[in-house]
């Protein structure tokens, strides 16, 4: 039996902007950015298995250093 994985989007201030539980797929990092670019609401998005955080997966800096 697989191992379900939780992911949550967590937007600047820290709240959670929204809670997926997905069956463990074949590449949680993808279901991790994709659930970034479908939700604008958040900043990152933490990889949840059973109580332990194993990824976390936030949206490019855009550095405009000279």
């Amino acid at each position: 039996m697989l191992a379900s994985l939780i992911f949550v989007g967590v937007s600047g201030d820290q709240t959670a902007t929204f809670v997926d539980v997905d069956v463990e797929t074949v590449d949680p990092a993808r279901r991790a950015r994709d659930l970034l670019a479908e939700h604008r609401s958040c900043e990152q998005v933490e990889v949840w298995r059973d109580e332990h955080c194993i990824a976390v997966f936030g949206r490019p800096r855009l550095d405009h250093a000279s």
